[in-house]
């Protein structure tokens, strides 16, 4: 066997001689991954082309596929172009630039361009791009560069032969500009395209709006932690609520954001203007100041931010990605008017915070500076007593923005879950009490120490958690806590009372969290049979369910705008096999589904009581009574509860699901979900299997879940 490392990377690679493992020699990877669970460092054996086939599968052209609009409008753009062209009597040069699959290039070959240029960088995506091309019978119509805009050639010996007259792209994300639009339309009317050339799209307009959103700030600034009494147990350190965060954008769906929960202290601003026709030159950085009216009266927080593209030269056709209240085609009479305008996941909204929140009286006038560099946004609020001396990149100088998730930091700031804890906190602390806390990123051991623990002891080797727990024993003057990174035991012998609140900044999938029950485990001989522990156990649950949108971040193209994309389908779909597990984590309050089957709970777990591996199976119907109306499931999703004080605390829906209804989902964790290749209309004769297999010893879990579909 022979073995390499590969310098830069944290990989090995060995190839492997033996007959009976494959065909023929095989090389495969050692790729180095995080434990979320142990904390420790592991390699697993992939594939020798884990790598490619990761970045295929992560390359997300497959739900830009699906925005049936984006596509639509596209089309007709690029046919009003090329109709231009020819009716001033020249010919049509297309010039695609960032081409993917081809979809746009094959657009313009149906529309008539007499030559089709298409660049693509990626080069597994190239040759993707080649066979859709066959496929769809074009390949003699369009030439396919495997390069990278900024490095095409133009001149006789060159990539292309002569300039091109229209130019199509979409270099776009959230941000508008990250992806590095900016510079691939300065360079391309530098030097690929003809003075007088049509872009596809024409121009964009980036908008903001000043809110106050007390629920979104939660995301943002961590809040003092407070008792069902409203006493406050900790002051959040002074050092945390003056930084100003991070710049870093917050994309988000915010037509799912309940419009009870902001107050909108602006119109909608368009703060910069962007002509990719080349007519104004393009502005790398920019300053802008606008004064604008008050319309309410609150805490300017944060600012919304969406963008539009004028697709052709006269703006008629103009595609917007604002969220629903300022959507020119959102039917606002309908009881949820966001499902009335087109859903799309590759360009959603964005937050921005600003450095200070300053309060405003409605009618009155300030300042909206929106600052704009090659790659970025960022934005600041003035009134005649806030101003700044630059209008810098805020730089996160308090850790909290750097270490941990904006999802972490809400669930700090979740005060009905953190209330529930400190209560039960209260009633089990014993005189003398010595208090292990087992998780570092949260403050329910500071808590204790607050509380009358006579000694707190806290797991934690992370330099940003050990500094940002250091700011609260500072600002609430303890005395009484020790951060440690491993355990003695001396320590674990005396210790009276465990808590670990259940979400560790590492997690992402929701049985990471078992990082509790690992580490219990792990020390459980040391310590006093007496000890108590909070939370005292979890479950595992799930349902079937049928998503909205989210689906169609996973699911085949088959055809597109008349185009075969079966290829790219099959791309996709082996490479997902190679590189992506099943189940992935998303936020599910910003992507809306209905429950198809009543939750079952796959596993339970005592903490009190642990064994070295737990382990169920079962299958459950997925209907228990008939239903008239046509059931259909797409997906399931998978959560977690966590027992305190005998009490169930969901990390999933925030109410019991009712079948057929939409489910509302806690907003400050993420759940677990496996969307199916296609959606399956069920019936009583279908089921679903799961099986759940954990094993403390070794910090592994693993699940897989299955659609039973009677034929």
């Amino acid at each position: 066997m022979l073995i390499t490392f590969l310098k830069g990377c944290n990989r090995f690679v060995f190839v492997s001689p033996f007959k009976s493992c494959a065909p023929k020699n095989i090389m495969q990877v050692f790729t180095q991954r995080r434990n979320p669970i142990t904390g420790s460092t592991e390699w697993d054996v992939q594939h020798e082309d884990y790598d490619y086939h990761q970045e295929i599968a992560r390359s997300a052209f497959a739900d830009m596929l699906h925005d049936s609009e984006r596509n639509k409008k596209y089309y007709r753009a690029l046919q009003l172009a090329i109709e231009k062209m020819h009716s001033d009597g020249k010919k049509a040069n297309v010039l695609d630039i960032g081409t993917g699959t081809g979809l746009l290039s094959i657009m313009a070959a149906k529309c008539g361009a007499d030559s089709i240029i298409a660049c693509e960088a990626f080069k597994p995506m190239a040759e993707c791009c080649l066979k859709i091309l066959e496929r769809n019978g074009v390949s003699d119509k369009i030439t396919v560069i495997p390069k990278r805009s900024t490095d095409i050639i133009v001149g006789e010996d060159g990539d292309m032969k002569e300039k091109a007259n229209i130019l199509v792209t979409e270099v776009f994300d959230t941000e508008l500009i990250g992806e590095g639009a900016l510079s691939t339309f300065s360079h391309a009317h530098k030097y690929l395209l003809e003075e007088d050339c049509i872009v596809v799209p024409d121009s964009a307009i980036i908008y903001a709006q000043v809110v106050e959103c007390p629920m979104l700030r939660k995301w943002n600034k961590l809040n003092d932690l407070a008792d069902e009494d409203l006493n406050i147990i900790l002051k959040t350190p002074q050092k945390l609520k003056d930084c100003a965060g991070s710049a870093a954008v917050h994309d988000i769906q915010l037509s799912q954001l309940p419009r009870q929960a902001f107050r909108e202290l602006s119109e909608q601003i368009p703060v910069f203007y962007y002509d990719w026709s080349g007519k104004i030159p393009i502005d790398f950085k920019r300053t802008v100041k606008q004064e604008f009216k008050v319309i309410g009266t609150g805490k300017a927080q944060m600012v919304f931010m969406w963008w539009e593209l004028n697709m052709d030269t006269e703006g008629k056709i103009v595609l917007s990605c604002a969220p629903w209240w300022s959507h020119p085609d959102a039917d606002l009479s309908s009881e949820r008017p966001q499902d009335s305008i087109p859903w799309r996941d590759h360009w959603m909204q964005a937050v921005y915070y600003l450095p200070q929140e300053i309060s405003v009286v409605n009618d009155t006038e300030v300042t909206l500076i929106s600052c704009q560099d090659d790659y970025s946004l960022w934005f600041y609020l003035e009134d005649g007593k806030t101003k700044y001396k630059n209008y810098k990149r805020p730089v996160c100088e308090c850790g909290v923005h750097m270490i941990l998730s904006r999802t972490h930091v809400s669930y700090l700031n979740d005060g009905t879950r953190s209330k529930k804890f400190l209560s039960q906190l209260k009633e089990e602390l014993v005189k003398d009490a010595i208090v292990l806390d087992l998780n570092g990123s949260s403050f329910m051991g500071l808590a204790s120490a607050k509380l009358g623990a006579k000694h707190v002891y806290i797991v934690e080797n992370m330099n940003l958690n050990i500094g940002i727990l250091n700011d609260y024993i500072k600002e609430n003057n303890l005395d009484n806590v020790t951060i440690v990174s491993d355990l003695s035991d001396e320590i674990l012998k005396e210790v009276t009372n465990i808590t670990c609140d259940p979400n560790f900044s590492t997690a992402v999938l929701p049985w990471e969290n078992l990082k509790v029950a690992y580490l219990l485990y792990k020390y459980k001989s040391k310590l006093q049979e007496t000890v108590s522990i909070i939370p005292e156990g979890c479950e595992f649950w799930a349902m079937p369910v049928e998503f909205q949108d989210l689906h169609k971040i996973r699911i085949p193209l088959d055809v597109c705008e008349g185009i075969d994309m079966t290829v790219f389908d099959s791309l996709v779909e082996s490479s997902r096999l190679i590189s992506d597990a099943e189940i992935e984590a998303q936020p599910l309050w910003e992507y809306p589904c209905k429950c198809r089957g009543s939750p079952r709970k796959l596993l339970e777990i005592d903490l009190q009581h642990l064994t070295p591996t737990f382990a169920t199976d079962g299958t459950n119907p997925i209907l228990d009574i008939e239903v008239d109306d046509v059931q259909s499931v797409n997906g399931f999703v998978l959560w977690s509860c966590w027992k305190i004080g005998g009490k169930s605390i969901s990390c999933g829906p925030t109410e019991w699901p009712t079948v057929g209804d939409r489910v509302n989902w806690d907003p400050h964790t993420r759940q677990a979900v496996k969307i199916l290749k296609k959606s399956h209309n069920v019936s009583s004769a279908d089921t679903w299997s799961y099986q759940v297999a954990c094993d403390l010893e070794k910090g592994q879990f693993n699940v897989t879940i299955d659609l039973v579909h009677d034929s």
